[in-house]
């Protein structure tokens, strides 16, 4: 078991939530289905996992902790658009929406939660893990950086 996995795990102990920020393709998902939800299982908790904030239901029972994959967030949103060489709007109107009722679906919950963004070069995580502890859909957070040796060397990353 790695520090990370072990992180994660005193934080829902704690009844706390985590923002795992990390580059696409670099093995989050599977991170989580692996190694992070059999852990806390064998932890004895009660684990649910959504691929994306669209799929969590409207009743949740019974749970002790969730994890919410393919979340956005909005507090970055004016570093990344200063960052972007791309003259059209980082985010299209389409997607603003989604976001938005998204955070909306989000705000509801009061389960430990662990939410998985994807952010591409370090500036852009480095910018979310030092300057976020809340979520732009009020919910504290303890913020991760995710890496590829993260992974289980024992568990080869799936392609």
């Amino acid at each position: 078991m790695n520090n990370l996995t072990e992180e994660i795990y005193q934080e829902i102990l704690a009844g706390k939530n985590v923002l795992l920020v990390g580059p696409t393709d670099s093995g989050k998902t599977w991170y989580v289905k692996n190694t992070l939800i059999p852990f806390l299982q064998e932890k004895n908790l009660k684990v649910a996992y959504y691929p994306d904030p669209d799929s969590i239901p409207e009743q949740i029972n019974d749970i002790d902790a969730l994890i919410v994959d393919e979340i956005e967030t909005l507090l970055d949103q004016n570093f990344l658009e200063a960052h972007s060489a791309d003259p059209k709007p980082y985010y299209s109107e389409e997607c603003l929406a989604k976001v938005k009722s998204w955070h909306e679906k989000l705000s509801k919950l009061t389960i430990p939660s662990v939410f998985i963004l994807t952010r591409n070069n370090q500036e852009e995580i480095k910018n979310i893990v030092d300057n976020y502890d809340t979520t732009d859909w009020g919910v504290k957070i303890k913020c991760l950086v995710f890496e590829k040796t993260d992974i289980s060397v024992n568990h080869p990353q799936q392609i």
